[in-house]
């Protein structure tokens, strides 16, 4: 099941590091992000802990992230541009995906 998850778009595979503790369907893929959240800032990090390990809502998120209410589309920005980090992190870490990331030295 990882090589699915893996190959597929980022919310599911959120949605499966989110419950990872609550018996994620695929450990393999949910430690994969885990080590690509890691390399994150500390906003995004935060981000993306609040909302898919600990299922706050948005205005619990803004108010400890002090993200302005107002316009309402600003925690909608926040919140791709911590998926965007990730996604990045994950194809840098990750030599298999994309076209221009360099082949996999394992000493072979």
């Amino acid at each position: 099941m990882s090589r699915n998850l893996a190959s597929g778009p980022l919310g599911p595979r959120l949605e499966n590091w989110g419950n990872a503790a609550r018996g994620a369907y695929d450990l393999v893929d949910a430690a994969r992000i885990t080590k690509a959240w890691e390399t994150l800032h500390p906003r995004h990090r935060d981000m993306l802990r609040m909302v898919y390990l600990w299922h706050a809502n948005q205005e619990v998120v803004c108010r400890r992230l002090r993200i302005p209410r107002r316009p309402a589309q600003r925690f909608a920005l926040e919140l791709a541009a911590a998926h965007t980090a990730l996604a990045r992190a994950l194809e840098s870490g990750d030599p298999h995906r994309g076209k221009n990331s360099p082949p996999l030295d394992d000493g072979h």
